[in-house]
């Protein structure tokens, strides 16, 4: 397992109780939580320590900072690849350069595909899947916690062979 991962800009690191305040004020904003089916909202620091503990043991569950800011996160957890940003990093390239990282570490040690997804008008999510490698592997109905309906859940998926295809 590999606890830390340095990029060319960022940080990808262990989850700290002290990013819980953080990680509820960027996760629950309504413009970020609405593009994400597990989280509700609101989302409180109380809901980010449970996520905490909860994944403290799993390897390839890292907060995202930037000049020890967080800004975000990634996982792979399950054989799927989350992330999510605060709205003040979207589209700046955090997103991919923190997948590529982790997803490189995950396939080090693993040969098993990955999954992912974003929600239908999610634009950037799909970009971001798409520069990855992500191929398209369907649709299925997903429940939102923070819009508490139904969404369409575009699926990807990322076989270990097409990752290693040199671009």
């Amino acid at each position: 397992m590999t606890d830390h991962i340095t990029t060319e800009r960022l940080l990808l690191r262990p989850y700290r109780a002290t990013d819980a305040e953080a990680v509820a004020r960027q996760i629950g904003d309504i413009d970020v939580s609405t593009w994400l089916t597990r989280v509700p909202h609101p989302y409180s620091a109380a809901d980010a320590l449970t996520f905490f503990e909860k994944t403290a043991d799993l390897p390839f569950v890292y907060a995202v900072t930037r000049d020890d800011a967080l800004i975000g996160c990634v996982s792979i957890m399950g054989g799927e690849l989350g992330y999510w940003y605060g709205k003040d990093h979207w589209g700046q390239g955090y997103a991919t350069e923190a997948a590529r990282a982790a997803l490189g570490a995950y396939f080090s040690q693993h040969s098993d595909p990955v999954s992912s997804g974003y929600l239908d008008g999610n634009a950037g999510s799909r970009n971001v899947l798409e520069k990855l490698g992500f191929t398209p592997n369907g649709m299925k109905q997903s429940d939102c916690l923070s819009r508490q309906t139904k969404v369409v859940n575009h699926r990807m998926v990322l076989c270990r062979e097409t990752w290693e295809v040199p671009s």
